[in-house]
């Protein structure tokens, strides 16, 4: 198998603790509490999850300024309920994206395959809405698999790798994938064929599509060509200019609470969790009258002596 070995950095610099607060992790699953609606979805990320320097009030305009990022504002009081009785599978996927977006990540925001088991028009969607927060300043990185050629071009720079997680390419796809494609065609691919999926040609000409096979090592092609060599010399001045970057952003990195354990103070938390505990219960007559039912019966049936007290 090998070992793996090698820094990770960002920006130049050593990844350190406070990374993960610092980032946001769209999962695949649109995982939320059926109960709760949209706006208390947000908020509750938000009072959990974003620095201590922000105020309570502070952190809930910022909801607000999430929501109407998000074009979320006409269901933003609509209870988010289970798949097919509730939100869309678009609304969804919007409020999974948000939950993310309300813990302010400085750095980077990673999408799981965005678009999986989503339709064309829905798809297009979400990628509409990447579009937006990449244009309002927001970083993102995501992974995809086989994307249709419409969706694919919606993409700015690609990291395509190969079986082991080895660097085939990494750099701008290009306007119709003309940089990509050229790349490929340069280092001994064959050309695209007319009305061709650019995404489905290049894993067939690494070999990573079903029957496919080459004879190019194309991780070493990559690590000899003039595009790698221009890769690591912006990595190198990344990393020349780390110091200066660090004592100008010193103010803005000072906040303490990004290296702790949690966000939140532990009475925030306390409070946050038991009210939206308790709000899921009020929402669900059917659990509270079951749990009655049987405690009442349970009482009512047992008889009065000591060992039916312990059992109970």
């Amino acid at each position: 198998m090998g070992v793996v070995s090698g820094e990770m950095l960002v920006d130049g610099r050593i990844r350190d603790s406070s990374f993960q607060r610092k980032t946001g992790y769209v999962t695949q699953q649109d995982l939320h509490l059926p109960t709760a609606t949209v706006r208390e979805a947000l908020s509750f990320s938000a009072l959990l999850r974003q620095p201590q320097k922000y105020s309570r009030e502070e952190k809930l305009a910022y909801v607000d300024t999430v929501i109407d990022l998000l074009g979320m504002q006409e269901y933003a009081e609509a209870v988010i309920g289970e798949l097919g009785e509730g939100l869309n599978v678009e609304q969804r996927k919007r409020l999974t994206i948000g939950v993310e977006l309300v813990a302010r990540p400085q750095l980077l925001l990673f999408l799981d395959e965005p678009t999986s088991g989503l339709d064309s028009q829905t798809s297009w969607s979400v990628c509409d809405l990447m579009e937006k927060l990449t244009k309002s300043g927001q970083a993102i990185l995501c992974t995809i698999h086989q994307p249709s050629a419409s969706l694919f071009q919606r993409f700015d720079r690609l990291l395509l790798l190969a079986r082991g997680g080895r660097t085939v390419y990494f750099g701008d796809i290009g306007k119709n994938s003309h940089v990509l494609l050229d790349y490929f065609s340069r280092n001994g691919a064959p050309d695209l064929q007319p009305g061709s999926n650019p995404a489905e040609h290049m894993l067939e000409v690494i070999g990573a599509a079903p029957n496919a096979h080459t004879d190019i090592d194309w991780p070493t092609v990559w690590r000899e060509s003039p595009e790698y060599q221009a890769v690591q010399k912006e990595l190198k001045r990344l990393s020349e200019h780390t110091d200066e970057k660090d004592s100008r952003t010193a103010t803005e990195d000072n906040d303490q609470s990004a290296y702790a354990e949690f966000a939140a103070g532990f009475r925030v938390q306390i409070h946050e969790v038991t009210k939206r505990v308790f709000q899921q219960y009020w929402r669900s007559p059917s659990y509270i009258l079951s749990k009655s039912i049987l405690t009442s019966g349970s009482v009512s049936t047992a008889p009065s002596t000591a060992s039916a007290v312990v059992t109970l």
